[in-house]
């Protein structure tokens, strides 16, 4: 039945991408400083091309993104729950049956029962993060850079092929994966956040709903846990690593200053442009639609992958 978790997984991890595609780009256009153009709000007084090229602008680099992220998805999705798993049962056993050596801090370390699952969520999220980067960074370069062309330099040079060809050309084939390191960065401490959060936010209300939230049919409880775990974990995930996923994004797509060589000046100069143009503010410029898209995602993901872990087991009877 592990084929159906990732079947299933892979088509709606498919229908969230298509849907929340819209608010990558407009995160990525903010981080760059790259103008949005806002949807029509009147369908009578705006022509019916406009309608379409701006909703077109929307998901430029969907292709890029849906092509590489279900291999990204797969490798996520093992990672992290064969780490998960792993790690939990470990530290349950070497807390519940340790070593000669420790064991007699026992009262210390029974009290320490209520983190291990935050913290295996934790670890195995990082894992999962940095073991797709292979794949993710050469998906942001490419898509990001379709992202915030104009149209006239989109219509004739942006395809994937051509940015491709560009970025080789311009800074060889390292410059596919520029950004790389910081990506690691990046995403190691927000896939740690993220699912340490969630994990601890769901234990918590879990352990309280019968008498937070007895007034509410077990369905309505479950859906309240399940939303309000997934945006606190993209809050806080959120908040601690834009910064650094801002850099992150203006150096794949604009690179750094032309005089500048090392990577750490690199960094440096962009930090340094943003906030001489915007103050520390601009280090957060994109916030809002990375929390809105992690916690969309999240909520519904995180949800169908749990029901899904279910309904895969061999023991599983329908």
């Amino acid at each position: 039945r592990i084929i159906l978790l990732f079947q299933s997984g892979t088509g709606l991890y498919s229908f969230l991408t298509v849907a929340l595609h819209p608010l990558t780009v407009i995160k990525i256009r903010k981080q760059v400083g790259v103008t949005t153009p806002e949807l029509p709000t009147s369908i009578i007084s705006s022509s019916e091309s406009l309608i379409k090229s701006n909703i077109h602008q929307y998901y430029r680099g969907l292709g890029v993104v849906i092509s590489l992220a279900i291999p990204t998805r797969i490798i996520y999705i093992s990672v992290l729950e064969s780490s998960r798993e792993r790690i939990e049962s470990n530290a349950r056993e070497i807390i519940l049956n340790p070593p000669a050596s420790i064991a007699k801090y026992n009262n210390q370390l029974q009290s320490l029962l209520p983190f291990i699952t935050p913290f295996s969520g934790g670890v195995a999220g990082g894992l999962a993060a940095v073991s797709s980067q292979m794949i993710v960074v050469p998906m942001d370069v490419i898509s990001q850079k379709q992202m915030v062309m104009n149209d006239s330099t989109y219509k004739h040079r942006g395809s994937a092929l051509h940015v491709v060809k560009s970025v080789v050309a311009n800074d060889g084939w390292s410059g596919i994966y520029r950004g790389f390191g910081l990506s690691l960065f990046t995403s190691l401490p927000a896939g740690s956040i993220w699912w340490a959060t969630y994990a601890g936010c769901k234990d918590q209300m879990n352990a309280v709903q019968n008498t937070t939230f007895d007034s509410i049919p077990a369905l309505g409880r479950q859906g309240i846990i399940q939303v309000s775990s997934a945006f606190s974990a993209a809050l806080a995930a959120s908040l601690l690593t834009q910064p650094l996923d801002t850099i992150k994004t203006r150096l794949q797509v604009k690179g750094g200053a032309s005089k500048v060589s090392s990577k750490s000046a690199m960094v440096v100069s962009v930090f340094k442009e943003l906030t001489a143009s915007s103050g520390l503010s601009g280090m957060y410029q994109g916030l809002l639609p990375r929390v809105t898209h992690m916690g969309v995602w999240g909520s519904i993901l995180s949800a169908a992958f749990e029901y899904l872990k279910v309904v895969s087991r061999k023991d599983y009877n329908a």
